[in-house]
């Protein structure tokens, strides 16, 4: 999120103290600017599986149809799918061919035109199980007809194998058929996997193609110095008239929470979010940023409305949770598994090192997510007698009275891994004191997103913290996704498996009706409740503080942040 920086003129404020009360001025400000805490992993479409890669492909890249990005007439909602690559697509009556139109004249980033052929390859080239993708898991989603036999030849090493559900029916007419009906089909195809590429980029590059991504968005690849910073520059060619707004994006690498807060504080970033803990009372207090007060933007369930509010607020749909590897002792007995979850005072970490900014998490699915069951009480509220009680059943004994439990002649000790944040650094020790309370040893240990991922992968990390957020609105990428057998090796990290789960996400995938649909997904989440595969902690709600001269910035639920739409004010 940057621009060509044209000129930039800062109010003077006597301190960085002040700041805040000062109104900050910027003159053709070109460049947007933002921050993460390490670098992105991947901007090869097939590779974009976290939020941060997410957070800069979507503007490289489009899909065949995408969210709506913002609200402009009566009865939208940001979940809404709309148009992107594509012009229209039909439905067959059985719900298994799909048919698209796709936009003509729209050209990618080096100059040549996207046609129907794209499509083809680049979706074939997700499912080739050598290319390694991390959305290979979705296909089991998108069940595309003949994907077997295709990925069966790819491995055979056929390099004229085709895909034979992905048909080109001219230059701007693609048939995609599926196996069987998927009623959120169009959503999975909405994943940054399916983003479109070129195939002589993606040729000419190989794997060192995400360095020089090119896409057809409204922005263009222009440098990446790893670990520092990534800069994109405006496509004059989008195909949307008028976007983007913004000339460049530059998006700098800064691991240090509070070192990133002091920049948008010294006016060198455009947004940030989240406030640092040890900073949202004073941000919120400030009548500044907040004309409203703390107190009535605290009470309020989402606001985006400049005329009293420089921080933007929304819930998000993302749920915070600590993975527990259940083929991995102690937590192949559930009894552990459940006194973990009746452990933790999630409401205080809630108060304490979130200020507030979470809801305690009922089970899988975020509130307000399609599914959540409201009716649901906190399954597992703070009970450390009960959770004592479950480790002493389950064969765990204080038995050199210490303070720490035993069992076989061996001391409960466990590593909790988190990535590198200072909040998830005070949320882990949180959560160490209190599985100290229960006669637990455990010891932190944190890493960098990248590998942090890569390890949790590769199942090296037995107890880890981890959230997810939405990639499209149905339970399924939840529930599915992350807590299926089919996804063990993928996104089910915790090696979750129930055959009684599996065999009702199958069937809940099966049906359009969604009133059917919805019960069986309550009735498979009450069972992984149970099962206790995580611990639940809650659900984010999401404060974003803006600089005033920034317009259209918003908290959109399935995008990090929609940039072609924002601009700035001259």
């Amino acid at each position: 999120m940057y621009k060509k920086l044209f000129k930039v003129f800062l109010g003077a404020c006597i301190s960085m103290s002040l700041l805040s009360s000062c109104a900050i001025k910027k003159t053709n400000h070109s460049v947007y600017r933002a921050s993460f805490e390490s670098d992105v992993p991947s901007l090869d479409p097939i590779q974009v599986g976290d939020t941060q890669s997410h957070d800069v492909a979507y503007n490289i890249y489009d899909g065949l149809v995408t969210y709506r990005p913002e609200i402009i007439g009566k009865g939208q909602t940001l979940s809404d799918l709309v148009p992107d690559l594509a012009q229209s697509w039909t439905i067959s009556p059985d719900g298994k061919v799909y048919t698209f139109k796709l936009k003509q004249g729209i050209k990618f980033h080096n100059g040549r035109e996207f046609i129907a052929d794209d499509v083809k390859y680049c979706f074939e080239r997700l499912a080739n199980p050598k290319n390694a993708s991390k959305g290979l898991w979705t296909l089991n989603a998108l069940p595309i007809e003949g994907i077997k036999k295709y990925q069966e030849e790819c491995k055979a090493g056929n390099k004229n194998a085709t895909l034979k559900g992905i048909e080109v029916i001219d230059k701007y007419t693609v048939r995609i058929t599926l196996e069987r009906l998927i009623p959120f089909a169009l959503h999975v195809m909405a994943m940054s996997y399916y983003y479109i590429a070129p195939k002589e980029e993606l040729e000419k590059w190989g794997k060192d193609y995400t360095m020089h991504p090119v896409g057809t968005g409204p922005y263009k690849f222009k440098e990446w110095i790893r670990g520092v910073r990534l800069s994109l520059v405006k496509n004059p060619d989008y195909f949307e008239p008028g976007l983007p707004h913004i000339d460049e994006l530059r998006y700098l690498i800064v691991p240090s929470e509070d070192s990133r807060f002091m920049r948008f504080e010294k006016g060198e970033e455009d947004h940030h979010a989240p406030i640092p803990s040890a900073r949202f009372d004073k941000m919120l207090n400030d009548p500044f940023w907040n004309k409203i007060g703390a107190k009535a933007l605290r009470k309020i369930e989402d606001l985006n409305d400049p005329q009293q509010s420089h921080i933007i607020k929304a819930p998000l749909l993302v749920t915070q949770y600590l993975g527990m590897d259940t083929k991995s002792a102690p937590f192949t007995d559930k009894k552990v598994r459940q006194a973990f979850n009746f452990a933790i005072n999630k409401q205080e970490i809630i108060d304490r090192i979130l200020n507030g900014r979470a809801i305690i998490a009922r089970g899988v699915l975020p509130k307000g997510f399609p599914g959540y069951d409201e009716n649901r009480p906190v399954p597992y509220p703070y009970a450390p007698e009960k959770a004592k009680q479950l480790l002493l059943s389950a064969g765990y004994k204080d038995t050199n009275n210490d303070g720490f439990l035993e069992k076989n002649n061996k001391k409960f000790e466990i590593t909790l891994w988190h990535n590198q944040s200072d909040v998830y650094g005070r949320l882990a020790m949180a959560v160490q004191s209190n599985l100290k309370d229960i006669g637990v040893k455990i010891d932190i240990r944190s890493m960098q997103w990248a590998p942090y991922v890569e390890k949790i992968r590769r199942n090296e990390a037995i107890f880890f913290r981890m959230g997810w957020q939405a990639d499209y609105p149905d339970p399924d990428n939840f529930l599915w996704t992350l807590l299926s057998s089919d996804n063990i090796g993928q996104d089910n990290a915790t090696r979750y498996s129930n055959p009684v789960v599996d065999k009702l996400l199958k069937q809940a995938q099966s049906i359009n009706d969604w009133n059917v649909r919805k019960k069986l997904y309550q009735q498979v989440e009450g069972i992984i409740i149970d099962d206790a595969p995580w611990l639940f902690m809650y659900n984010s709600v999401d404060y974003k503080i803006v600089q005033p001269y920034v317009i259209n910035q918003q908290i959109h639920p399935l995008i990090q942040n929609v940039m072609k739409i924002v601009d700035i004010k001259k």
